[in-house]
Formats: C-alpha cells, sequence, structure tokens
C-alpha cells in the first residue's frame, strides 16, 4: 500500500484529484485520513471540501466573506466531485456520486447526486475525489486516466448536446470510458443547467451545469484502469454466494421488498420503473397539479401517464398513432433494474427519436402538474432536456409558474400594470408560433423546452427559474419553490413530515436530500402515520433526512433503502472498509453532513425564513378525498423549533457551540 493510504481505511484511492482551468494543469494530494474519518465519503467529503475552499478564499483575503460574495458562474466558485469507499464494490446500487458547489439557482450549497457508471470509472482511475477550480479561456474537455489528465480543445463541441457529445468521445476513446457532459443550456448558463453522465443519469438539482459551463469546461471522460481494484477489507462477507455475509442478506432483502423485487414477484420498480409511483402518489392524493394549485386529476388522465401505461404503450396503442417502446436499464450494481430506454415509434413504425426515460418526477412536473396526459408527448419533451441537460422537476415547476402568472395577467386585462404588461410584450413571438401558454396545451411543451434548452425568446427569462421569472413581473408568489428550488412532486399539504423535507433540504426544495418520507407512506414505514400530524413529525422528518444523507454520503440508492435498513448499510460499509460503523454511527456522520451544509448557507446569508413552503400551502387547501389538507403556520413554527433542536440548533435554526464541539467542527467554524 502507497504511503498515503497508509492511515486509510480500505476501499479508498487515497488520492484527490486537483485540476487548475485557469493555467490547465494539475496535480494528485492524498487523502486526508482525519477528513475521510469524519465525512466518509459522496456528499459528506464534498462539503467538507467544498467548506474549506471558500474559507481559504477568505484567508487569502480575496474577501471578507467569500461565501455569500462569490459569484456562483465566477472562477472561484469550485465543482467537487466526490465518491465514496463503498463506490465500484459488491455494495448493492454502489455506483452512485456526488457533486458540490455553490448553487446559481439558490445563491446556496449547490448538492446534486447520480447514478450511472461515471462515478465508478472515475474511482477507477485511482482518485476517490475529483476538485476544479478557475476557469479555461477557450471551451475544453478532460481526458481523466491513471496516467493524468489531457486538456483537449472543445471548439467542436459548441453547439452539441449531451447525447452527440457523449456518442462521439465514446467512439474516439477506449472501450469502457464514461462522460459527464452538459448541453446548450448549461454553455448558454441556465440556472438549473444539469451535468449528464451515461446520456440520461443527471447531476439534476442546483444548476450545476451553468458552473459547468462557466468554466468553458464542456465534458469531463473518465477511462477506468482495469488494472486498478477496490481493496476491500472482508471479500468473504462481500460474496453473494456466502448466506451468512453482508452482501447476500441485502440481496435477499431487495429480492423481498414490494418496490425492489423482480417483476416476476410483482416488484413495483422492475416492471414499471420509477413511473410506478404515479399511481399510487394520485391514489394517496399528493400528486401536484395546475403549478399545485391542487391535487385532483380525473382517473381516465392518470391512467395515461402511469408506470403501467409506459410499460403497456406499445401494445395498447391504436393503429397509425405514435407509440411508446420500452425496454429495462440500469445502473452499476443493481438488481433493480427501475431504469427505463425508450423509443418513438410512428404509426407506420418508423423510428422517431430514443433515449433514457421519463422517471416519475419528470412525468409528474412536466405532465401531471401542467394537466399534460399524453405520454409520448413527454417522453419527447424528456429527451430533449436531457440533450439541452436541465434539471425536469425546475424545468416543469417553472413552464407550471409561466402558464398561471400568464393566465392571471390575461386576466387583468387593462388593469394590468406595466411591469406585468412586460410578461404579454415578452411572451408575444412565443404565442404567434406556438399559442397561448395554458394548463393542457401539450403543443406549447417542447417549443418551451426548446426556447429554455437556447435561452432565446422567453426561454433566457425562464431559464433563470421560477422565482426570478416570476420576481421579474411582479409575482413571486407564484413561484413554487423554497430557496429559490422548484418543488418536487409530492403536494405538501398532504404529508407534513415531506413538506419538512422540503423546507429543510440545504439545496431548495427537495424531496431527497431532506428526506423522502411521501412514497415510505404507502411502501416502506410510515402507513400509519396520519399526513397531517403534527406530534412527532418533525423527528420522522429528521430521522429521514439522516437517512437519505447516509446514502449519499455511502453512493447508494434512494430505493434500495425501501428494503435495506441501515444498520444492514453499516454492515456492507465495515465489509469494505474494514471500520466498525453501526445505524448510529452513520447517522451521526449525516448530522455532522448536514451541520455543516447548514453552516455553509448560513455563511451565504440564508436564514431561517428561508426554511418555509410558498404561502399558497399555508392558504389554500386541497381535497384528498378523504380529507381537505392545509398547512398551518403556527404548527410548521412549532415544528420548525422541534426539528432544529432535535438536530443541536437554537432556535434560530443556527447550530450551536456545543454541538459544533460535538461533531467535531470547530476547525471548520
Amino acid at each position: 500500500m502507497q504511503e498515503n493510504t497508509m492511515h486509510l481505511p480500505k476501499g479508498y484511492m487515497g488520492k484527490v484529484l486537483f485540476v487548475d482551468l485557469d493555467l490547465q494543469t494539475y496535480h494528485a494530494e492524498p487523502l486526508a485520513p482525519d477528513l475521510a474519518a469524519r465525512f466518509l465519503g459522496g456528499r459528506g467529503l464534498g462539503i467538507a471540501f467544498l467548506f474549506q475552499h471558500f474559507s481559504r478564499l477568505e484567508q487569502n483575503d480575496r474577501y471578507r466573506n467569500a461565501f455569500a460574495e462569490v459569484d456562483p458562474l465566477s472562477p472561484d466558485n469550485p465543482l467537487i466531485i466526490a465518491t465514496a469507499p463503498t463506490t465500484g464494490t459488491k455494495m448493492p446500487t454502489s455506483g452512485r456520486f456526488h457533486a458540490n458547489f455553490k448553487s446559481p439557482l439558490t445563491e446556496g450549497l449547490g448538492s446534486s447526486d447520480s447514478g450511472g457508471y461515471w462515478g465508478v470509472a472515475l474511482k477507477k482511475t485511482g482518485y476517490d475525489v475529483l476538485y476544479i477550480t478557475g476557469k479555461a479561456d477557450t471551451p475544453i474537455y478532460l481526458v481523466i486516466s491513471s496516467a493524468g489528465v489531457e486538456f483537449h480543445t472543445a471548439d467542436r463541441f459548441r453547439e452539441a448536446n449531451t447525447r452527440d457529445t457523449t456518442n462521439t468521445l465514446a467512439a474516439e476513446l477506449p472501450q469502457g470510458a464514461r462522460v459527464l457532459t452538459i448541453g446548450q443550456a448549461g454553455k448558454l448558463g441556465a440556472y438549473f443547467a444539469s451535468i449528464t453522465n451515461d446520456k440520461g443519469r443527471s447531476l439534476g438539482r442546483g444548476g450545476g451545469g451553468a458552473v459547468f459551463g462557466a468554466k468553458n469546461l464542456y465534458a469531463i471522460a473518465v477511462v477506468p484502469d482495469r488494472s486498478i481494484t477496490i481493496e476491500v477489507a472482508d471479500e468473504e462477507s462481500l460474496d453473494f454466494k456466502n448466506e451468512s455475509g453482508a452482501a447476500f442478506k441485502a440481496k435477499i432483502k431487495l429480492e423481498v421488498g414490494k418496490f425492489s423485487r423482480k417483476e416476476e414477484h410483482y416488484g413495483s420498480l422492475s416492471s414499471m420503473g420509477s413511473l410506478c409511483l404515479c399511481g399510487m402518489v394520485n391514489n394517496y392524493g399528493q400528486l401536484v397539479h395546475n403549478n399545485m394549485r391542487d391535487t385532483y386529476h380525473k382517473p381516465e388522465d392518470i391512467e395515461r401517464i402511469t408506470g403501467e401505461a409506459l410499460r403497456q404503450h406499445a401494445a395498447k396503442a391504436k393503429p397509425g398513432v405514435t407509440k411508446v417502446k420500452v425496454k429495462k436499464g440500469t445502473c452499476y450494481s443493481c438488481p433493480i433494474l427501475c431504469k427505463r430506454k425508450t423509443q418513438l415509434i410512428d404509426g407506420e413504425g418508423n423510428l422517431i427519436d430514443e433515449g433514457e426515460g421519463p422517471e416519475f418526477e419528470t412525468v409528474a412536473l412536466l405532465g401531471a402538474n401542467l394537466s399534460i396526459y399524453n405520454l409520448p408527448v413527454i417522453v419527447q419533451a424528456n429527451y430533449w432536456a436531457n440533450r439541452y441537460g436541465v434539471d425536469t422537476i425546475s424545468l416543469g415547476g417553472t413552464i407550471a409558474a409561466f402558464i398561471e402568472l400568464y393566465e392571471y395577467v390575461k386576466s387583468q386585462g387593462n388593469a394590468a400594470s406595466s411591469q406585468e404588461k412586460q410578461l404579454l410584450e415578452d411572451t408575444k413571438t412565443f404565442i404567434e408560433q406556438y399559442g397561448e401558454p395554458a394548463f393542457g396545451n401539450a403543443d406549447i411543451l417542447a417549443p418551451l423546452v426548446h426556447e429554455i434548452g437556447n435561452l432565446r425568446g422567453i426561454g433566457k427569462y425562464l431559464a433563470s427559474g421560477s422565482y426570478r421569472f416570476c420576481e421579474r413581473y411582479g409575482h413571486p408568489e407564484f413561484s413554487m419553490t423554497i430557496k429559490k428550488q422548484e418543488m418536487p412532486a409530492y403536494d405538501p399539504r398532504t404529508s407534513f413530515t415531506q413538506a419538512l423535507g422540503y423546507e429543510m433540504s440545504h439545496r431548495g426544495a427537495c424531496h431527497l436530500e431532506g428526506g423522502y418520507t411521501a412514497a415510505k407512506d404507502y411502501c416502506a414505514g410510515y402507513a400509519e402515520w396520519p399526513g397531517d400530524r403534527i406530534e412527532g413529525s418533525a423527528l420522522i422528518s429528521k430521522n429521514a433526512a439522516f437517512s437519505n444523507t447516509v446514502l449519499d454520503i455511502i453512493g447508494a440508492c434512494v430505493y434500495s433503502s425501501f428494503s435495506i435498513t441501515l444498520d444492514e448499510y453499516a454492515l456492507l460499509v465495515n465489509a469494505v472498509t474494514g471500520l466498525s460503523y453501526n445505524a448510529g454511527l452513520l447517522q451521526k456522520t449525516a448530522w455532522r453532513t448536514l451541520t455543516l451544509e447548514r453552516l455553509f448557507n448560513i455563511r451565504c446569508g440564508f436564514t431561517k425564513n428561508d426554511d418555509w413552503l410558498p404561502a399558497r400551502f399555508f392558504e389554500i387547501p386541497v381535497d384528498t378525498g378523504e380529507r381537505i389538507a392545509v398547512c398551518n403556520r403556527d404548527a410548521f413554527e412549532q415544528m420548525h423549533q422541534e426539528y432544529y433542536q432535535s438536530l443541536g440548533w437554537d432556535e434560530e435554526g443556527i447550530p450551536t457551540q456545543d454541538t459544533i464541539h460535538k461533531l467535531e467542527l470547530q476547525d471548520f467554524v
């Protein structure tokens, strides 16, 4: 073992790769054992490096408060990509990796996770963490291998989308190379541009694609070295044939879980992909509709966009109409098979287009929330969103806000203010070409994706996200965002635990990083917990945040957590590293990570006032079919205080000195 890894547990490569785009140089440094011990990997290591970066900018007298002052699109904003010691091992779903940066969308923490194969390939070049700073003078792409980093001009990719860039580089590089890239949205600076790997997987949230593009960085290809192996502490425990081993037990849990088991055993994800959630979310009255004004959908409409509808689309399509053909896909070391590769076939049997997805959140935000129940239209919009490189949650939320705002301004007639009338002027050309924005108008969806992806026409304003767009015309209240990031598919009025997860997520509204409780209401845990219960909900939400943070730290998929417990994950981590984790120690690592993320946002200027849902959810009830659901401000203030207290933060949501000491974060603060 090399000297710089002698104090690290098994599973690590032991090196951080630093790339300076200003100078087009690179060097490797040892991964500090102390940092690995405290933050383990993935999201934990990512926020540690990010926080240290901004602190160093201050120590060098570049800024008084670098966290608040650094423009997210400036060269001083880093892009940090971290793997985990378990990445690329036999731990189920161990293909995930994490990116951190300052977000152009929220102007706070940028934090995003992706699956596929790119993260494993990066690790097999010999590095745990990729740390990119600066800005190239002209567009470039990187090729990373165990031999080092190559800097190549990317002029030929100026107009290329994510699919074309990926296909070109994959064809030119050695077999097994994987490509991380951006599309036009990232190159042009859309605030919710994503970073795409493996053509259809995304570091979707927070605008990482814009950070990528602002550095004149168009792609990062990684060429794994087949001679590099990931050393683990206990091969026997990771042998799927060893019935007493951690890997075998996790495999069995996945095979019997309601969501994760095989299709022949009626597993939801394997048979229908993530879109299996659509019908269930709607049945619980949670599925958002018309910019989250309500959750009502006609049953016959929902039946057209469910997982079963996608699964059977080609077989049930009428002669002469466009149909969607589907086949399964997967990520590294994942038996769940939730990914879907699709093709659009015209009425004569000719291929129109093909690509990845759509996922549930895409169908919910580009479909149900816009009253569009046409799968081929949604599938095509999803293809182009992936190619332009945009987050489909923010994309759908921004389009919904645009439609509601347009309807409102138009209803004002002559009473509209000059600021409101500017919207009519800005949309004039789009309307002349494609028709009026309206819920249920499927004809405008693809044109809006193209306008936003190219930042042209009304798209150049929409590309800043729904909050800034609506604020431009005097009505930020139509933006369904928290910390300026658009909300996912689960209406918060129907699940207070999920609502708290949205509010407390440090990257902005998120059902994953803030804790994923909504789906577990009907598959794995809290079905007996009333959606509007106040007492105890803060603790459930906190525990969910801990759980999902652990997953991001160890590089595991949220869907596997529906079947595998934290104690079982701990056994897998131990088998890889040789350490002695249990659920409690993993949760403490999550607590440390969440607290440092909180401190990062505080330094960026965030306060407890940013931990709130939009006013709509406190003022307009929804009828779920079983009850009238609405949020209550006093109750939520009470739950906020309980949440803060459970994490050792004071009544302002600021981590106390005692908590900072307990979590060994003194050197950061």
